[in-house]
């Protein structure tokens, strides 16, 4: 699970982080940043898109205020997954485009 979010809104409250690069399926390169302590991923970015984290949700602390919007990535889910989710909000893959789903979110949280 992954929780998008603005770069400014993110604040890192203990340790310190490591990063590495991969290539999403974009081919574009991506910085992913990992605790190096226990090696759990707390986020990537694009550096093109560096405005936007995609938070790792099991790094934090609560998110009990943060509504799901859309699933993406659908394809690669496991089938008991899918069955579990609300098709309207699925993407097979990564939008194009996230303003759609910024404007969602932005919606949801007034």
């Amino acid at each position: 699970m992954s929780v998008w979010f603005p770069t400014d809104s993110f604040k890192l409250t203990a340790g310190e982080l490591v990063s590495w690069k991969a290539h999403g399926d974009s081919g574009n390169e991506k910085l992913c940043a990992f605790c190096p302590d226990c090696g759990s991923r707390i986020y990537h970015v694009f550096p093109d898109q560096s405005d936007t984290l995609s938070v790792k949700g099991g790094s934090l602390d609560d998110i009990r205020n943060v509504p799901p919007i859309a699933h993406i990535w659908t394809k690669s889910a496991q089938p008991w997954v899918l069955r579990l989710l609300d098709e309207k909000l699925c993407h097979e893959t990564e939008p194009e485009n996230f303003d759609s789903l910024v404007a969602q979110y932005q919606k949801e949280a007034d």
